[in-house]
């Protein structure tokens, strides 16, 4: 399973990284060259159990899949979703280019997987990320990380 812009309710990750910024500045600036799919865990661990299902059925072939939302987003994108569904300005996040930020390791600026596996193993690939993020935050008793500080 390949996966990436992982974000959940426990651990480092940019989700609750945004909203802990929010209560700590009033403007935010976020990379907007970089795009990928922002794939919340609990989401991913219901598709692995459906495939690991598929593949006890033998439905689902052995090999690589890829366990990322569908649709995409740039990380600014992100946090103008992160703000608005918890009713804050996304106005407050500025866009901004990835020259801006140093980091250990280069990041590419096109990171979207493909879904093609999960239609051969009869599986619908994982929902658009704007609704699970929306799912994210509507689950019952989120913890502190879903809270802005």
């Amino acid at each position: 399973m390949r996966t990436a812009w992982l974000y959940g309710a426990h651990g480092p990750n940019f989700v609750a990284t945004m909203l802990r910024l929010a209560g700590q500045r009033e403007q935010l600036d976020v990379v907007d060259d970089q795009h990928g799919q922002p794939t919340w865990s609990y989401a991913l661990a219901a598709q692995l159990v459906a495939l690991a299902d598929a593949a006890l059925a033998g439905r689902a072939a052995p090999g690589i899949y890829h366990g990322t939302a569908s649709g995409q987003t740039t990380w600014y994108g992100l946090a103008r979703a992160v703000f608005a569904l918890h009713g804050l300005n996304p106005e407050r996040i500025r866009p901004t280019t990835s020259d801006r930020f140093r980091r250990p390791a280069p990041r590419p600026a096109y990171s979207v997987l493909g879904h093609g596996r999960w239609a051969a193993a009869g599986l619908p690939p994982l929902r658009d990320w704007h609704a699970t993020l929306t799912d994210a935050f509507a689950s019952s008793a989120p913890p502190a990380p879903w809270k802005v500080a």
